[in-house]
């Protein structure tokens, strides 16, 4: 590619960051949308979450007719709905096989999330897991499951089974500290049994859910920076491990490292322009999943600053935003329980609809 054409999606990967899509949906696989996406911005995976799952299968169900399930599934709504997103998982992932196999498994993966009704219930989220590992049958899949002490305990549970999987709901260096270990034990467990390290997994850092939580108490100057020191702390925080012994034994024993994905990157607040996250976390061997407004935005944006490494992230510190009440650990996790609870009703009313026919077959 000459110079003349690059975009802010050619910058961001030459910065060292992968670039995927948030979301899959029978119109982009039909459509030829995310092949095109593939080929002319350099996208190596795919993700998504229930919320956007279930937004994307109702208007699939509406543009495109009846979803596809299997008729002994017809009395099952939970069924047919995880039936017809194995489906697109596995379209999606054969689209990005190639990829996959020419990087020898640093790019063209495809998420697929447990229901998110599982999120508190670890043995249950570790049955299904294997299931719908086994049920989607392909190498290049993640099993996404929210990173809660449950399912903290699940991806543990899921690595030592060989299942790749992507922690999601990440807020805080807490959380993630939590999700990295627990991911670092699964493979020590499989160094004990004499397996093979070769178990990839990514942890989903939410972002912009930071600043819609905390812009409303912080003075303008400090808003819309949180999630942003936050991405930066978390960074910070796993390229320490990479440098520890305890990484050094098991990378020597041919493990990779589990990889940040930037999450939630598309800005809540409107005064903000749709690339404000995007452009400010473009960290070397990180990953960036984004809706298509920012991938488009970037795509348009033949002069995409980067500033540096980010804004000011000192600003606001924690003993700032402590001065105006916000106590980091606590927000965290009530970001994360929110998100579950999110998902979970997101997952409720696909399934209602899907008994009704409404928004579905």
């Amino acid at each position: 590619m000459n110079d003349t054409a690059v975009n802010g999606t050619d910058i961001l990967r030459r910065a060292g960051q992968r670039l995927w899509l948030d979301t899959i949906s029978r119109r982009l696989l039909d459509s030829g949308t995310l092949r095109h996406y593939i080929e002319a911005y350099g996208l190596t995976g795919v993700t998504s979450n229930p919320t956007i799952l279930s937004r994307e299968m109702a208007e699939d169900a509406h543009e495109l007719g009846p979803a596809r399930h299997s008729e002994a599934a017809d009395d099952d709504p939970e069924k047919a709905v995880v039936a017809e997103a194995v489906q697109d998982v596995q379209r999606a992932a054969d689209l990005l096989r190639r990829q996959w196999e020419a990087t020898r498994g640093i790019d063209g993966w495809v998420s697929i999330e447990v229901p998110p009704t599982l999120a508190y219930l670890g043995a249950a989220t570790v049955h299904e897991g294997r299931r719908l590992h086994a049920q989607v049958d392909r190498p290049n899949v993640f099993i996404k499951v929210p990173a809660t002490w449950p399912g903290v305990a699940a991806i543990e549970a899921l690595t030592v089974a060989g299942i790749p999987t992507n922690a999601t709901l990440v807020f805080d260096t807490r959380q993630h500290h939590a999700v990295e270990n627990c991911y670092l034990r699964g493979l020590e467990r499989r160094l004990r049994m004499g397996l093979a390290l070769s178990v990839p997994s990514v942890a989903s850092v939410f972002v912009s859910r930071w600043d819609a939580a905390t812009n409303p108490v912080l003075p303008r100057e400090d808003r819309n920076l949180v999630g942003l020191r936050m991405a930066h702390a978390i960074d910070r925080q796993h390229r320490d491990s990479l440098a520890t012994p305890r990484w050094s034994r098991l990378q020597a024993e041919g493990a990779t490292p589990q990889r940040l994905v930037w999450a939630s990157t598309a800005p809540k607040d409107p005064e903000l322009e749709p690339t404000h996250y995007a452009q400010r976390l473009p960290l070397p061997e990180t990953i960036n999943t984004m809706p298509e407004s920012v991938l488009l935005a970037l795509a348009q944006a033949p002069d995409l600053e980067i500033p540096g490494r980010g804004p000011s992230l000192g600003h606001p510190t924690r003993e700032t935003m402590a001065e105006y009440g916000v106590d980091e650990a606590k927000v965290a996790q009530d970001l994360q329980h929110t998100g579950v609870q999110g998902f979970a009703a997101d997952w409720d009313r696909l399934l209602a609809g899907t008994r009704s026919g409404v928004g579905s077959p």
